[in-house]
């Protein structure tokens, strides 16, 4: 079989944390190419995959399970070589180092909001199955955190940009450190899309960046993202003394969960002894009073819905992601930790050292180039 070189284009969220969990589509890919049945290379030119992430990611950041069911930012891109044999594939992104890893991921929950700088600090490696769409990769990524005051709006959005990722700026920066500068939409972030505050305050750009100073530049590894199952389970010690031995995931975890009384996740993932948090039932970045209705949620926010009381999710002694391969549609996963932030108001709410999660459907179209 000639071995030949093919490029695969990713289009991911990152972040990543490749983070914030929505209904959405959110604006039509730039530049997709038409789908073919299965190309095969030819000397005319490499293959081209291209994936895109798709609604229905799932981003759990951190112990405490405020910032648990987020979503990733969906229509982002990422270029990466594969060097193939027949349908086996090594993944090469030697070039990717300190380019952006999508747009800027934004977070809000529990009354803190940030916006993440998503970036390569080493090559992504990997393996890649041409013929099951099966993967294996490894992501190193830096995020640097921003704080921000808008929960409904953590990243400067890219207002009026119909087409991401086309390399055309039609859209227009909203505050950050450059307001009215034209930007193209690298990622959408279906939490924050289309809500009283504005219509397209879910779509971010890397033209459009925060303002204000970092809180933190943290290394996360994404090792493996993969298609397959991946299993993570506690074997650390937490630094409160409170809880059994090996109760923890990562160096620093000051306690496994936020369950009360001792911190033990039941099956169903919630903690059904409590916390109970008040949340808007639209717009879960939104606090509420309990039994207030729409009072502080569709009254002052039209669209927010409901006052609802959920219970807090947690993770238990062993957590579990499970992917799925295809040729045209398949789903990343991975398990990571996150360090702590300068910022001690992040850390305490969200649970910081603390686990990661991330479940992400793509999409995949080939063509010949």
């Amino acid at each position: 079989m000639r071995m030949g070189t093919r490029r695969i284009v990713l289009m991911v969220a990152a972040t990543v944390f490749a983070a914030a969990c929505g209904d959405g589509g959110g604006g039509t890919p730039g530049a997709t190419p038409t789908a073919t049945p299965h190309p095969t290379p030819t000397a005319d030119g490499p293959l081209l995959i291209t994936i895109r992430s798709l609604p229905g990611s799932d981003l759990d950041a951190g112990w405490s399970g405020i910032w648990h069911n987020s979503v990733a930012t969906q229509d982002t891109v990422v270029t990466a070589n594969l060097s193939c044999g027949g349908d086996e594939c090594t993944i090469d992104g030697t070039h990717l180092v300190g380019q952006a890893f999508g747009g800027p991921l934004p977070l809000s929950a529990g009354g803190v909001s940030v916006c993440v700088l998503s970036s390569f600090r080493e090559a992504m490696t990997g393996t890649y199955d041409d013929g099951s769409g099966c993967s294996e990769s490894s992501a190193s990524l830096s995020w640097r955190v921003f704080q921000v005051e808008d929960a409904d709006r953590p990243c400067p959005p890219c207002v009026g940009d119909p087409t991401p990722n086309d390399g055309v700026k039609d859209g227009t920066c909203s505050g950050g450190t450059t307001p009215g500068a034209a930007c193209d939409v690298a990622g959408i972030s279906d939490r924050f899309q289309n809500t009283d505050a504005g219509p397209d305050f879910g779509m971010t750009s890397n033209d459009c960046l925060p303002a204000g100073g970092s809180v933190g530049d943290l290394a996360i590894d994404l090792s493996p993202l993969s298609t397959g199952t991946i299993t993570l389970d506690a074997n650390l010690d937490c630094l409160s003394g409170a809880f059994p031995p090996s109760s923890c995931f990562c160096p620093g975890q000051v306690q496994p969960n936020a369950c009360d009384p001792d911190g033990v996740c039941p099956a169903s993932g919630v903690c059904e002894n409590g916390p109970i948090d008040s949340v808007c039932a639209n717009q879960p970045f939104r606090r509420c009073r309990s039994g207030t209705g729409k009072e502080d949620c569709d009254a002052l926010f039209p669209g927010a819905g409901t006052c609802v009381d959920q219970p807090r999710p947690c993770f238990g002694r062993n957590v579990t992601r499970v992917g799925t391969c295809g040729t045209e549609q398949t789903t990343l996963v991975s398990l990571f930790c996150i360090p702590a932030t300068s910022a001690a108001a992040i850390n305490t709410t969200i649970g910081l050292p603390g686990p990661g999660a991330i479940v992400l459907p793509v999409s995949q179209v080939r063509t010949l180039r």
